[in-house]
């Protein structure tokens, strides 16, 4: 995707996702507190890394900036920011589904260029992506979703029934120890990441050299974001 093509320039993509501290305090997954932290900046630093290869403009919506009450006032007050910056369409993803590709976001970027909403169901109910075009988004609906509940999909499909949407194929989410411990088994066997994911989730002594370099810069944060701005 090239980020001077007009249709490039009409999407960005939304990281709507906590920062590395409290995302690990919300889901404690690993084996101690300073493992878990890095656990999540792992997961964070993916997510950054894997939308900026998409080449396209990205926003950041953390605890820092996030506004309202409820996660649906959070989650609509973020996606409307973005609208409201001169976008027609936004892609909104979170930091927990590491089977999540480039070659996903490509597929939500061109469906997205045809279709009204773009939903990427995880297997709990839920979504791990979502594709909504300016045209689709109804705040005040949008906001009164069950979100985090396992009828979100059905709510949302329900929303959009007269709206062309695509459905993109499913997604695990990661949200408990039992969610990694699977990701494990179906991660290929030379893979970094699996090595990284058991030694902070099964051992008692982490690799400290791990550790060093990640848990220093793990205190940074998520939001150095290295030049997208952070929504306010």
């Amino acid at each position: 995707m090239n980020c001077k093509d007009p249709l490039s320039l009409s999407t960005a993509v939304l990281i709507f996702a906590y920062g590395d501290k409290v995302q690990s305090t919300l889901k404690p997954i690993a084996y101690n507190r300073k493992q878990n932290v890095v656990l999540w900046h792992k997961m964070n630093e993916r997510v950054l890394t894997l939308v900026q290869k998409t080449k396209l403009p990205y926003f950041i919506s953390d605890e820092n900036t996030q506004q309202g009450v409820s996660f649906g006032d959070k989650l609509s007050h973020a996606i409307q920011s973005v609208l409201d910056r001169g976008y027609d369409k936004v892609i909104v993803m979170g930091n927990d589904s590491p089977g999540l590709r480039l070659p996903h976001l490509q597929e939500a970027f061109m469906e997205l260029q045809d279709k009204s909403v773009v939903l990427g169901p995880n297997f709990k109910g839920g979504t791990y992506l979502m594709g909504i075009s300016r045209v689709s988004f109804n705040k005040e609906a949008f906001a009164k979703i069950d979100w985090q509940t396992p009828t979100v999909l059905e709510q949302l499909q329900a929303l959009y029934s007269a709206q062309n949407v695509a459905i993109m194929a499913p997604l695990d989410d990661c949200n408990t120890k039992s969610d990694f411990e699977k990701l494990l088994h179906e991660l290929p066997f030379y893979s970094s990441f699996k090595s990284v994911f058991a030694s902070l989730i099964f051992y008692v002594v982490a690799r400290y050299s791990f550790l060093d370099h990640y848990y220093t810069n793990a205190i940074i944060g998520f939001n150095f974001n290295k030049g997208s701005p952070v929504l306010e």
